[in-house]
């Protein structure tokens, strides 16, 4: 089947295979039947039953069906049986399993064993068991028999039985008199005599014949075997499976009863194993003796690669043809590189493809949602290759993120070779002969480590679209393909679809938004909209851009403040959204959902992304809305910011306070208003100390050689300076009460001490002696 035509199949022969999964689940089992038969070996079967059939024998016979390992040679055994039961000739067979053998005398006991189960006879396991059943009856009536003597000689043990049990009062009624207890006992009497003979008989009858020595033994399976008219074929399976030991005794025992009249034993192996396993006795010459047992073979027929890919590739898309969309990240190049380029490769035979569909079986459910599939499909279904075929290499895959992701800028040539050989010491862990093909997965699936191979070099601005096609090199979905399920604190993507499609329903949206924020998946959610931008539905922004105002607004945080961090995904998702709006209706959407939510914070980032006056000469960012829209969009912030203010406590609580003091002094044009505000809102200690604790700002420092880092508190004192005022907040701090702070606030209070004190020696001044004082008093804080 070319790749063409397979990927088709793949793409078109997409069902419903929900009840197919557990069906498939250890499916590497030899064939029952031609219908099944998808190599073409029914005739060559036909043909092997037909000589078997027809032989004529006064001695045994020895033949071989010889294959490599998996390739079918136990389905070939099925076949041939399927035809000898068709044929009407009466020839017989059965099925000789090793693995239930010891030593010699047992192997040998079990092939005769079997073979009287064909023959019948008094060594069939029929006369067996009605053996048994003689021998159990004789010696209980043996055993009896000492007994009823005994109470046959003692009238007076038999009287008080008798009465014990009632009988007396029995007798009476019906009319018997006492005496009539002595002919009872005679009666016993007679019966001590004959019952033991009687048991003595059943138990000759049920003897033991197979404690008979085996020359006698097989003297009379002989002569049964004499008598067949078809010979009788004995086939026995799986030798190359055994122990070298075992075989060896195997073989033995095939080579001393393979003269046995009317019998053809059929051996079932791979040639290589078991003359391996023969040399030992042979002088290294195992092929040699094996030629001496086996008079003819059978040689499988060749079965080309291409049919077992055909195979391969049918039964994949039976199991997982429904997810092959593109909402998986199904593309036919990319399909089309890796079967051909990781999978097949490592497919030598049908049984290796059934292994591979078998694993495919088991976990593909793991990641089967209500309607998409949590993972990529082609990488999963190349991941599944090595999990099958490399186990050790797979499962030291998910101890190396950071090298097959490789998180970060490039730092030059030092870098790629040190990442070179980190990946060839991983690539050791492969066997040699499939070394190029797994190191052709790991170019497929992780690119960034594809440089250190030689490869190209990608940067950080693939990463959004290898996100958005839940690719295993994106750092959200790489734990997935091996913790086999959602990494917690991530939103799933049947989640993340079903709430794609209630976006333009205010209310759904709004429980569906509640619900993700209950379980704190809000960070997830914001990574999820920033990386999916183009398939969030333009049609539904009357209802949607308000809601990613408000999600934003809930992630708004200028600490520590990164690239990659929640706010930054949340506001930079509302941009490239807005961008993709009509032009003549995003002015007006984004001045409504900035007027209906009120998130302060995401409305100054999106003022400062689309006014080029607040931005660096440098800056790339183009705008997304016109000069009007802007200037409307400031008027509104500064409207609310106003209404804010009113509730001195309530602006206190806003987690962005020091970023809205230096946006308001933007929009309003001087920084008179936001100060006076602040000056009159913190005469009060209690609002002072909040008011610092919305200025602080926390970060990490990792000091050379440490194992960890530690978190830095900070305060502007620009910040301080020109709201609140240096000197007056020295003295503010003299006067403080610094009991009954909160953690934070502690933190909080130092941080502004060490801003002054830095302030103050960077002005080239001497701190205030207030300021001294304040120090000394909350040096403990």
């Amino acid at each position: 089947m070319s790749i063409l035509l397979c990927l088709k199949n793949w793409w078109f022969g997409r069902r419903d295979t929900s009840s197919v999964f557990d069906a498939e689940i250890g499916s590497d089992v030899p064939i029952r039947s031609a219908e099944q038969d998808e190599l073409r070996r029914a005739s060559f079967a036909e043909r092997i039953a037909v000589i078997l059939s027809e032989l004529s024998l006064d001695e045994g016979r020895v033949f071989a069906v010889r294959g490599a390992w998996g390739a079918g040679k136990s389905s070939l055994k099925n076949l041939i049986i399927e035809q000898l039961k068709a044929r009407r000739d009466g020839t017989t067979w059965l099925e000789f399993n090793p693995w239930q053998w010891g030593d010699g005398d047992i192997i040998t006991k079990a092939l005769f064993e079997q073979i009287a189960d064909k023959l019948g006879g008094p060594f069939s396991p029929g006369a067996r068991k009605r053996a048994a059943k003689f021998r159990r009856y004789g010696a209980v009536l043996t055993g009896s028999g000492a007994a009823l003597k005994a109470t046959g000689g003692n009238s007076q043990l038999i009287s008080q039985i008798l009465a014990n049990a009632s009988v007396v009062t029995l007798a009476a009624s019906i009319g018997w008199d006492l005496p009539t207890v002595a002919t009872i006992a005679g009666a016993f009497a007679v019966a001590s005599l004959l019952v033991p003979l009687f048991g003595r008989a059943l138990l000759h009858f049920g003897r033991d014949i197979w404690s008979e020595p085996l020359d006698k033994i097989r003297a009379s399976l002989e002569a049964s075997l004499r008598e067949l008219k078809q010979p009788l074929v004995v086939f026995v399976d799986d030798i190359d499976r055994l122990e070298p030991q075992e075989i060896r005794l195997l073989v033995r025992q095939i080579k001393v009863n393979a003269n046995l009249p009317n019998i053809a034993f059929v051996l079932l192996f791979q040639p290589s194993i078991v003359e391996s396993a023969l040399d030992p006795i042979a002088n290294g010459k195992g092929e040699e003796f094996l030629k001496k047992i086996v008079q003819a073979h059978f040689d499988l027929p060749a079965v080309p690669r291409s049919t077992v890919y055909g195979i391969l590739t049918k039964e994949l898309d039976r199991l997982v043809g429904q997810h092959a969309t593109t909402e998986n990240g199904f593309e036919e190049v990319r399909w089309g590189n890796a079967l051909v380029g990781v999978i097949q490769p490592f497919i030598k035979n049908l049984r290796d493809a059934r292994r591979y569909l078998s694993s495919v079986s088991i976990h593909i459910p793991l990641h089967v949602g209500k309607k998409v599939l949590e993972v990529n499909i082609i990488d999963f279904l190349t991941l599944e290759a090595l999990r099958v075929f490399e186990p050790q290499f797979h499962g030291a895959l998910f101890g190396e993120q950071d090298l097959l992701l490789q998180r970060g800028r490039f730092r030059g040539e030092h870098e790629r070779d040190a990442r070179h050989t980190r990946l060839q010491a991983l690539l050791l862990e492969v066997s040699e002969a499939n070394r190029p093909t797994v190191e052709t997965t790991v170019k497929l699936l992780f690119p960034r480590a594809e440089s250190a191979l030689g490869g190209m070099e990608y940067d950080e601005d693939w990463a959004s679209s290898w996100s958005a096609s839940k690719r295993v090199c994106s750092f959200r979905f790489f734990g997935r393909y091996f913790e086999l399920q959602t990494a917690s604190g991530d939103i799933s993507e049947n989640e993340f679809n079903d709430l794609l499609e209630v976006t333009n329903d205010e209310d759904l949206l709004r429980v569906s938004l509640e619900s993700i924020e209950h379980r704190g998946l809000l960070p997830s959610l914001a990574a999820r909209l920033d990386e999916a931008v183009s398939r969030l539905p333009t049609e539904s922004a009357e209802t949607l851009l308000p809601a990613m105002f408000e999600v934003a607004q809930k992630l708004a945080s200028h600490d520590g403040e990164s690239f990659a961090s929640p706010w930054t995904s949340a506001w930079r998702a509302i941009s490239w959204y807005i961008d993709r709006l009509p032009e003549e209706t995003r002015g007006d959407l984004t001045l409504m959902s900035l007027s209906k939510t009120g998130a302060l914070s995401v409305g100054a980032i999106v003022i400062y992304l689309n006014d080029p006056s607040a931005q660096k000469r440098q800056s790339r960012i183009e705008p997304k809305l016109d000069k009007k829209t802007v200037d409307l969009l400031k008027e509104e912030w500064l409207r609310q910011i106003r209404e804010r203010a009113k509730d001195a406590q309530g602006m206190l609580s806003e987690g962005d306070l020091g970023y809205y003091l230096y946006r308001w002094q933007d929009y309003a044009g001087s920084l008179a208003e936001p100060r006076d505000w602040v000056q009159t809102t913190i005469e009060n200690d209690q609002h002072f100390i909040q008011f610092v604790s919305q200025l602080m700002s926390s970060g990490t420092s990792h000091t050379i050689g440490d194992l960890v880092s530690s978190r830095i508190d900070m305060i502007s004192w620009e910040t301080v300076d020109q709201f609140i005022g240096a000197d007056y907040a020295a003295k503010r701090l003299a006067k403080l009460s610094t009991s009954d702070l909160s953690p934070r606030q502690e933190r909080a209070i130092a941080a502004l001490e060490r801003s002054l004190q830095e302030g103050a020696r960077d002005e080239g001044a001497t701190a205030d002696q207030s300021l001294t004082e304040a120090i000394s008093r909350n040096k403990t804080l």
